[in-house]
């Protein structure tokens, strides 16, 4: 089980993560519900994104689209028909045409009767125009005559405009403002030759569906129904059930890139006899085709937005007839299921805080889901034709992650606060008892060796006032100890440096373990020559007896303990090896920490943790290192190295130790 604190402080953390994956999903939820111009864009910008790279609509081939094209419309007023196209001089109806198309923009309205004539004559199942006809114009009344000959053939768009206050990214519009005047009167019932012409745009004017039902009221309170030119021109063709009643707003998937799905055909060629023959098998080709004739876009950047890039407005209705003939619509969330997923979302971000605890692993965590929820919604947009939400999730899940590290950054720093404030506490309480504690001992110790002295005792008697004089020595080398990390963690403690033989120190201090010994074999292989350098003698003493008393106490009971010095060039390394028990690896650094200690050095009740401690500060404050090289079962071998001072150098120490 957890200790008390680590209980506490992993509730808080939960109750932490559940307020920030609430605040996160609601904030998230809220601003799909609202939808600002700028969340807007970028949501459907990651739409498009995904429409690219997923798959698109088979293209029908009964489909075909006539353009009105800048070679349609830039013919020459004084174009000479006898020496360009001489057949069609010879043809009546094919020089007029040409005659009217080279009269300049806009046309005679009389050439839109001539090709429905010549399509649907042609065996065209049904001839679609993209074609706006706002106010009257010449050739009205021919073009007129044709639709009303024509009239289960064709659909004629007409100019329906929503209001601009319209919100246009969630809902269709209830109302739209209907024409002054159109080629067609307007009827007191729905003429089914009109189709609606306008697209169904969001904030950033891009179109992604088609409005396939309108549905307005006039000023008589009588309810009249527009379908669209795509839906119109499908019921034309036979297909009424492809056009669902629900069937409004709905997004299309499209056939790929503008112009390669549906190439346009010039339309002034099916009036040149050659063209007509070869590109046209003099009309075969047209047969049983469904034909938009309208402005291929690029002469009058007659263009609209799409997720592929700009596309002529008559290519865009041929997506949205291709879509409905092969039943290719995607489907959007409803606004609660939207809420749902972005919950989803903020749930798995907390998932990610409270199972990793490592902050980088967690960033590469997050990484891994940011990347895999673009290939989610790709996966549902291919194979159940589903837009998923994107930003809404990737903001909930994203926001939830990062403010769950501030937050545990921040209590992290506010317990490590708490923690130094407590071991500052503590060490300044262990320093005031230790300082009370010397007077006393020091007493005590007095008094035994006056009693030792001056009292003639027995030899039980002796032993028990001896025993307490070494447990007293004991306990005045530990405060002393104890004192000594203290300063020398605080950089209090003064050094007093002087040219020594360490050779020499490490005989003495191999020397004063020999009663203690027993079994055990102590080398001491020191060179016999004086080593000389820079330390404080009674420092490096303590050091050595305290890695010498280690050794004896894990060194087994006939084992051997090796004393090693060598002089380098640039330092001198003491080493004490023994053949014991080992320390695991993953302990090597924490023996050296104030208090710490491996579970067979816990054992030993005379053991504070303090020595390697006071041995790690002790090198360190004369600018050496410490380390430890240990395998199981094979002993351990602890080693220091003290730096080799010139007399330079010793002049510096001393001069700053005066100032200090």
């Amino acid at each position: 089980m957890l200790p008390a604190a680590s209980q506490i402080m992993f509730r808080r953390r939960i109750i932490i993560v559940v307020l920030l994956t609430t605040l996160c999903a609601g904030a998230a939820t809220w601003l799909d519900w609202k939808r600002p111009t700028y969340y807007a864009q970028a949501e459907y910008r990651l739409r498009d994104v995904i429409a690219r790279s997923g798959r698109t609509t088979p293209i029908n081939p009964d489909l075909v689209f006539l353009a009105i094209d800048s070679d349609s419309v830039t013919l020459d007023e004084d174009l000479d028909v006898n020496g360009l196209f001489p057949s069609s001089a010879n043809d009546p109806e094919c020089r007029r045409a040409l005659e009217i198309m080279s009269k300049g923009w806009p046309w005679d309205r009389e050439i839109y009767a001539m090709i429905l004539e010549r399509l649907v004559r042609a065996g065209a199942k049904v001839v679609a125009y993209d074609c706006l006809f706002p106010a009257p114009a010449p050739g009205d009344e021919a073009f007129r005559a044709a639709l009303d000959q024509f009239k289960s053939q064709v659909v004629i768009g007409s100019n329906f405009v929503s209001p601009a206050d319209v919100d246009r990214s969630r809902r269709i519009p209830s109302s739209y403002d209907p024409p002054v005047e159109t080629i067609i009167p307007k009827a007191a019932t729905p003429d089914d030759r009109v189709g609606f012409t306008n697209f169904f745009t969001d904030e950033d004017k891009i179109v992604r569906g088609a409005q396939f039902r309108v549905i307005f009221q006039e000023r008589e309170n009588s309810t009249a129904t527009y379908l669209s030119l795509s839906a119109r021109t499908v019921s034309k063709a036979g297909h009424p059930e492809l056009v669902p009643n629900d069937l409004a707003g709905r997004l299309i998937r499209f056939t790929g890139p503008p112009r390669s799905g549906f190439r346009p055909h010039p339309v002034f060629e099916i009036f040149v006899p050659e063209y007509w023959e070869h590109n046209y098998r003099s009309g075969e080709f047209l047969r049983n085709k469904i034909v938009v004739v309208g402005a291929e876009g690029k002469w009058q950047k007659d263009e609209l937005a799409t997720p592929f890039g700009p596309m002529p407005g008559a290519e865009v209705h041929l997506n949205a007839l291709n879509a409905l003939r092969h039943g290719e619509f995607l489907k959007e969330l409803p606004p609660l299921a939207d809420a749902v997923v972005t919950t989803l979302a903020a749930l798995l971000g907390a998932a990610l805080c409270l199972s990793i605890r490592s902050p980088w692993l967690r960033l590469l965590a997050l990484v891994a889901a940011d990347s895999a929820g673009p290939l989610c919604a790709l996966w549902f947009y291919d194979h159940q034709s589903l837009y998923l939400p994107c930003l809404a999730p990737l903001l909930a899940l994203n926001s939830n992650v990062l403010f769950c590290l501030v937050s545990d950054f921040t209590f992290e720093r506010i317990e490590r606060a708490k923690l130094r404030s407590t071991l500052e506490k503590r060490d300044d309480l262990t320093n005031m008892i230790v300082h009370d504690l010397r007077s006393p001992l020091t007493a005590v110790t007095g008094y035994m060796g006056v009693l030792a002295e001056t009292v003639k005792l027995n030899p039980t008697e002796a032993e028990c006032v001896a025993e307490a004089q070494r447990g007293a020595n004991d306990l005045r080398d530990m405060i002393t100890t104890l004192l000594d990390v203290g300063r020398l963690e605080a950089g209090e403690m003064p050094l007093r440096l002087q040219a020594q033989d360490v050779a020499e120190i490490a005989r003495k201090a191999a020397t004063r373990f020999s009663p203690v010994l027993q079994n055990r074999t102590l080398r001491c292989d020191v060179p016999p020559d004086p080593v000389l350098m820079v330390c404080d003698a009674d420092v490096i003493r303590r050091v050595l007896e305290n890695l010498i008393s280690n050794a004896v106490k894990f060194t087994k009971s006939d084992g051997m303990i090796i004393v090693s010095l060598q002089r380098n060039a640039a330092d001198v390394t003491i080493s004490v090896g023994d053949d014991g028990q080992g320390i695991p690896p993953d302990q090597h650094e924490l023996i050296f920490e104030k208090f710490g200690q491996t579970e067979s050095g816990a054992e030993h009740r005379h053991s504070t943790g303090l020595g390697l401690t006071f041995c790690r500060l002790a090198v360190e404050a004369h600018e050496g290192k410490i380390g430890v090289q240990s395998e199981l079962e094979k002993g351990s071998t602890f080693w220091f190295t003290l730096p080799i001072r010139d007399q330079a150098g010793l002049n510096k120490v001393a001069s700053l130790e005066t100032i200090a």
